[in-house]
């Protein structure tokens, strides 16, 4: 009766040398993940600076901004107040005027 599991016949020079060639697979896949976890790590970075870029912009310049802002807010809001305000003023004159004597 032959045994379960047949050993090879394959030396131990040629096993170790399999197992090199596996190795050199692996160390080159790992080296591209290396490579690539860096780019990605870089990547990872910019939408960070940005960000502290744009927090240290506004600390700078936040007082123009919100001046700019409060300007603009302030001549839109007059242009509507002429605009409809003036429409409503004279209908309310029209509605309730009095009839000169």
């Amino acid at each position: 009766m032959p045994p379960k599991n047949p050993v090879t016949a394959t030396p131990v020079e040629e096993k170790l040398d399999e197992i090199v060639l596996h190795l050199k697979r692996l160390d080159r896949r790992d080296r591209m993940r290396t490579i690539g976890g860096f780019i990605r790590g870089f990547l990872a970075l910019i939408p960070l600076l940005l960000l502290l870029w744009s927090v240290w912009y506004f600390v700078q310049h936040g007082d123009e901004i919100m001046k700019k802002i409060a300007d603009q807010a302030a001549s839109s809001a007059a242009e509507f107040t002429q605009q409809k305000g003036q429409g409503l003023l004279d209908q309310l004159k029209k509605e309730y005027s009095f009839p000169n004597k």
